[in-house]
């Protein structure tokens, strides 16, 4: 375990920026001259072709499997679901043309289209595709659901459909089925039957795990369906070097077609490099090897971006998108008190106090000069800015240490005197660990004394959800964009380890108002307005120490058309093109 004191990091920082930016520059041109003693022809300089990078690798194109961003980001080229997201992070139609909800909230209905084509493939034979139909809707979920499949989406109908845990259960034991509560009516048309009105139903139906696939290619390929994936998307599978280069090729008879009536995807040709070094990836990119990147080393920050997250001379050249992500930074606190580590700490029970500590954070100072503009403050309640049914009427804490000085005294302890030290607990992460220590300075200025104390992730995780800890640094990124997924984190029924509540706070009136915004037959605002009851609740309470919600970037070179960011951070490229 690392300990850190009081530092005086937060004070010196914003003299050293300058200084800081000049060194790092100057090395990134030395490194820049270094690499660009002669042009290599790259394929990005083709308008027919995407190049990107990932990092972090990618072990399967299994959407069953996709539970991280390099594979999330891929599978999207792969394959469609039910339903879909648009821009705006709304519920669009994608295979499913339309669908109802009966007046009980739990008999959904889906009408597919009639038109869309597996990819091309020899497992379906000297045919080499059939159209879709609702049998393959079946089908896909009840993979995902079924044991030996493996799938880290199970949790995501095994307890929402009727007879769906049955059937997991039934395959853990090697036995044959299917779901009860999925019934296929004709080869348009399906219903599936949920155990309990969830509003948010086809929101999840649009994560990876509620793609469409066809039965012959895993009959075909059994385990190695992830490296030889088939499904409906804008893309197909072309090759895969593992670990050096994977090429998807355009789908020539994708279903999808323009404002003008012309097919997608425009591109022909994908190309997914894996540079692990996020140094020498950005350093390709500024080379004309990658057509985006969406991380900038660390190192490099100071010199590629300006305080306000603007690109700095010679990267100005480059266009940024950015935009807040589904994600929220916060400090846990530990409410309750039946467990040793909440009757111990006095967080725990002093409301006031807990409101002191969230008022003493100058989380504008935080974004500016740590995180160089690829963060907001978080002024507002639990849902980040990007996700649907924000609201910017649900006010949160500003940077008042004058009030945060009265609340402390308020809460008995005036200037801290009484107040023992905080012991507040990160992963390691080095800008976790820079944040946390800017924040450890300004609270010493209202009188409240913080030790930090950094350990392995894996760890710091289980000791959360355990309740070992009074104080904790985590975030909260969003499965699927529905407020739903945010306000689940206060209620009863979710307490750690059972579920992600793990400040472990318990009221009646926060189970009772997410339970009335499952319901189906709400309008969207209707659920909205619900849950931003709830918020004010939260905000009032102070289970959290609101820091910031993170900011997706992408950096592109000014040739990419047509390429949107949104709040779920996805990467769609069927509608993206390239200038010659």
């Amino acid at each position: 375990m690392k300990t850190r004191t009081v530092s005086t990091f937060f004070h010196k920082s914003w003299a050293l920026v300058p200084q800081r930016t000049l060194i790092i520059g100057l090395a990134l041109c030395s490194l820049l001259v270094h690499s660009c003693g002669g042009h290599k022809p790259s394929p990005s300089e083709s308008r027919h072709t995407f190049c990107y990078n990932e990092p972090d690798g990618i072990l399967s194109l299994d959407p069953a499997q996709a539970s991280y961003r390099s594979a999330l980001w891929t599978t999207s080229h792969l394959f469609n679901g039910l339903v879909e997201l648009d821009s705006t992070l709304t519920i669009a139609p994608c295979l499913a043309t339309r669908w109802t909800v009966d007046g009980t909230g739990t008999d959904w209905t889906f009408h597919l289209r009639t038109d869309v084509m597996f990819h091309a493939d020899p497992c379906f034979g000297a045919a080499r595709t059939r159209r879709v139909t609702a049998h393959d809707v079946k089908f896909s979920i009840e993979r995902i659901v079924d044991a030996r499949t493996k799938s880290t989406g199970l949790w995501a109908f095994r307890t929402s459909i009727v007879g769906a845990d049955d059937f997991h259960q039934a395959t853990r034991l090697g036995q044959r089925g299917s779901i009860s509560g999925i019934t296929v009516i004709d080869d348009s048309t399906l219903r599936i039957t949920l155990t309990k009105p969830f509003a948010p139903f086809l929101a999840v139906l649009t994560m990876p795990y509620g793609s469409i696939i066809p039965r012959e290619a895993i009959e075909a390929y059994g385990a190695d369906f992830g490296r030889h994936p088939v499904g409906t998307g804008p893309f197909t599978f072309g090759s895969w070097n593992q670990d050096r280069e994977l090429t998807l090729t355009r789908n020539t008879r994708y279903f999808k077609v323009d404002a003008q009536g012309r097919r997608l995807p425009y591109l022909d040709t994908v190309l997914i490099s894996f540079l692990r070094d996020p140094k020498n990836e950005f350093l390709e990119f500024t080379r004309g090897q990658f057509d985006l990147v969406s991380n900038v080393d660390e190192s490099f920050v100071p010199s590629v971006f300006a305080p306000d997250g603007s690109l700095r001379p010679p990267y100005d050249r480059f266009r940024v998108l950015r935009t807040a992500a589904n994600t929220v930074e916060y400090y846990g606190i530990l409410m309750d008190t039946t467990l040793p580590m909440g009757s111990a700490s006095p967080l725990s029970r002093n409301k006031k106090l807990r409101q002191a500590l969230n008022y003493a954070i100058d989380r504008h100072r935080l974004v500016a000069y740590l995180l160089s503009g690829r963060g907001l403050p978080a002024k507002n309640g639990v849902l980040p800015p990007a996700m649907p049914g924000f609201q910017d009427s649900v006010r949160g804490y500003r940077y008042d240490p004058d009030l945060a000085r009265r609340l402390l005294a308020e809460a008995g302890y005036p200037n801290g005197r009484g107040l023992p030290t905080l012991m507040l607990q990160l992963g390691n992460s080095q800008r976790t660990a820079s944040i946390a220590e800017a924040i450890q300075a300004q609270w010493k200025e209202i009188g409240v004394n913080v030790e930090l104390r950094q350990v392995d992730f894996p760890q710091h995780l289980s000791m959360v959800r355990n309740g070992d800890l009074a104080l904790w640094r985590t975030s909260w990124i969003g499965d699927y964009p529905d407020p739903e997924n945010f306000l689940a984190l206060f209620i009863h029924d979710n307490i750690a380890p059972n579920g992600p509540n793990t400040t472990r706070i318990d009221r009646r009136d926060l189970d009772s108002l997410y339970g009335l915004a499952l319901s189906p037959t709400l309008t969207f605002d209707e659920r909205a307005a619900l849950y931003h009851r709830m918020e004010r609740i939260v905000v009032e309470e102070s289970p959290w120490i609101f820091l910031y919600y993170h900011v997706v970037l992408r950096v592109m070179t000014p040739r990419v058309k047509g390429l949107t960011l949104d709040g779920s951070d996805r990467l769609i490229l069927e509608t993206v093109s390239k200038d010659g």
